[in-house]
């Protein structure tokens, strides 16, 4: 029941994420703030620390397999990540969903970044990435030195995710 509750509150945010479009550019003092350090299973069920990535520019992108703009924007990250894996750029994607959805929808996509899963974990995560966290998608950009440096809520696109790495790198 709580997890039909908590799915029922992600896909109203997501669904007003959607619609407002959303962008918030974090002021000078957000984006000194440490990114939270996480472990969240990936796909395998491995557990995945987010210290695997220290030293990486991280587009942290939180999706659900249900999210219609949080599909739309993989391509773009499948992209991303390719061209700017040489540069030190990681995109990692958490899954706010279960792992049997996101281990089925992944298998249509060719993932070439990590994505790790959550429920509970990935909704407290993504609060403690974006205070004033509204819904899915949203992408958080972490510095060199791990400082929270951009979130981006909605639907990300290229422009706007180029303009961004362009100040990171």
């Amino acid at each position: 029941m709580r997890k039909a509750v908590v799915l029922a509150l992600l896909l109203l945010a997501s669904g007003l994420a959607g619609f407002v479009a959303y962008q918030f550019i974090s002021t000078d003092s957000a984006a000194a703030r440490p990114a939270p350090a996480f472990e969240l299973p990936d796909l395998d069920g491995t557990p995945r620390p987010s210290a695997e990535w220290d030293g990486d520019i991280r587009i942290v992108n939180f999706w659900a397999t249900w999210c219609p703009p949080c599909i739309r924007e993989i391509p773009l990250l499948v992209e991303i990540q390719e061209e700017y894996r040489d540069r030190g750029v990681t995109v990692i994607g958490i899954a706010v969903d279960e792992t049997e959805a996101v281990a089925e929808f992944a298998a249509d996509f060719d993932f070439n970044y990590p994505v790790v899963v959550g429920q509970e974990d990935a909704m407290n995560l993504a609060q403690a990435y974006a205070e004033n966290f509204i819904g899915l998608p949203f992408t958080a950009f972490v510095d060199r030195e791990g400082r929270i440096r951009h979130v981006h809520t909605g639907e990300i696109h290229r422009p706007e995710l180029e303009e961004i790495l362009a100040g990171l790198l």
